[in-house]
């Protein structure tokens, strides 16, 4: 507080009350329809891709490479390892690259896990949006000139062959002989009632509810069901923090959909991203995911907080009010896991990290009478961890302000230089003057303008620009 007070009355010297006025006049050169045009919570509508149905692995890669052909100032698309099945797992990078200065470097990261297709719609969304709206949009420029932006759209690449088949799919695909018969991924569920669904019967004891199994029939001839899935191995927790810590989620056990695989990064998916992340020096990161609406922070093995704490309470609280509201807290107080992505980066190279848990959908659930008294049949697996096709715009949009929110809070703890014309002078004050007052979600409010990432335009906003005023960037 005394270096905020600190820079408040050196702006109070630098501009006194009559310039001050002045200044406030002066948002006239703020052009009518500015602020709607710059709120990058308006959504972008990108005329590429198809997005009333989810893109598989081939169909996700043809989009980006064509956004490299078409605007390869912008987009650089490339390979950061490959897959168990040998597939390629492709990183983008967006950024102006005609503007060569140094720029600081954010990540994200989406599809750890099978059954979560939304969690690779939404980043795909926003490349192609950010990348369509450039020249159009002053915050995208703003974003595109100043960040570099590293997604990896899809992490876990041969779960896209396998999800169709099997809707309960969690892990990758790691051979696994989860019933030591000396066979590897010989007996995974089927749809044995042809209906569509793959369900779990699941039984009620008067307390508490347990799975007898999932639906299939006997594909080895050992009188068991399903008991050898095809893989794997829980990509979010085979990371190289607290793998093995005593957490309540990250188990040693092959046969559970929370496997955290022989040692830490022994999967070529989490290597890949590990030797990525080597390479950079990202500021922040963040992990995409489905089965809840939250956004979550390190720790996750543990309950007790980080040293930063507040920062990432800060963080996390101000993409729930950009996103309507989601819940967040840290996500060891959730429940405790191991090896997490979260944790990696935020522990092994000090990277401001957060998970967020884009969508759920608990009505989803459809039940029939089982085999047996107090059993039945369970289903809606797939629609619980992912919207109908023709909700996947609806759901991502609401999540694109994460993207801009991270990438603005980087740029403005390098500069204020608002309307990328190489220099802090009236425009900016202007621009922030135009906002002065507002909070977030109000008409006048403008994101880029929102200097500390408080959610308001208040004197603070005015004080850190007014401070550079008349640098060069």
């Amino acid at each position: 507080m005394v270096e905020m007070v600190k820079a408040d009355f050196r702006f109070a010297r630098a501009v006194p009350m009559m310039s001050l006025l002045i200044l406030i006049i002066t948002t006239q050169m703020v052009p009518t329809g500015t602020q709607a045009t710059n709120n990058p919570l308006t959504q972008l509508n990108p005329s590429s891709g198809d997005w009333d149905q989810y893109h598989n692995y081939t169909a996700i890669n043809d989009l980006l490479l064509d956004l490299n052909t078409s605007h390869p100032s912008l987009v650089e698309v490339f390979s950061i390892g490959e897959s168990h099945w040998g597939k390629s797992i492709y990183c983008t990078r967006l950024t102006n690259e005609n503007l060569t200065y140094e720029k600081p470097e954010v990540f994200f990261v989406g599809y750890h896990h099978a059954r979560e297709l939304i969690s690779a719609e939404l980043p795909l969304y926003f490349i192609v949006s950010a990348v369509e709206n450039y020249d159009k949009n002053l915050v995208v420029n703003r974003m595109l000139d100043l960040v570099e932006i590293y997604v990896v759209v899809a992490l876990n690449v041969d779960a896209f062959d396998v999800a169709p088949s099997n809707e309960w799919q969690r892990k990758n695909v790691h051979p696994i002989d989860e019933d030591e018969d000396g066979l590897f991924d010989e007996d995974p569920p089927d749809d044995e009632d042809g209906d569509g669904f793959i369900e779990n019967l699941v039984a009620w004891d008067g307390t508490q509810y347990s799975t007898v199994r999932w639906e299939g029939v006997d594909d080895d001839g050992d009188g068991s069901l399903n008991e050898d899935w095809l893989g794997g191995v829980d990509l979010n927790r085979n990371y190289g923090y607290e793998w093995n810590s005593s957490a309540s989620s990250g188990s040693p056990h092959p046969s559970a959909e929370d496997y955290r695989g022989p040692e830490p990064f022994s999967e070529p998916e989490t290597r890949a991203l590990r030797d990525l992340v080597l390479q950079h020096e990202f500021e922040y990161a963040i992990s995409f995911h489905s089965g809840a609406e939250n956004i979550v922070y390190p720790w996750g093995y543990t309950s007790q907080p980080t040293q930063h704490d507040q920062i990432f309470r800060e963080v996390a609280g101000n993409l729930s009010l950009l996103v309507g509201g989601a819940p967040y807290y840290q996500a060891g107080s959730w429940y405790t896991t191991s090896g997490v992505f979260d944790d990696w980066m935020y522990g092994a190279r000090g990277i401001f990290a957060f998970t967020c848990e884009i969508y759920t959908d608990h009505t989803a659930w459809h039940h029939e009478p089982g085999p047996e008294p107090n059993t039945f049949w369970e289903r809606g697996v797939s629609q619980f961890f992912n919207p109908n096709p023709l909700m996947i715009e609806t759901t991502v949009s609401k999540w694109m302000p994460v993207f801009f929110y991270i990438a603005n809070r980087t740029i403005n703890e390098r500069g204020e230089d608002l309307n990328l014309d190489g220099k802090v002078d009236i425009h900016d004050l202007a621009m922030a003057a135009h906002a002065f007052g507002s909070r977030l979600g109000h008409s006048r409010w403008l994101f880029i303008a929102d200097m500390n990432q408080d959610g308001r335009i208040d004197i603070r906003d005015i004080a850190l620009i007014a401070k550079n005023f008349g640098d060069e960037v």
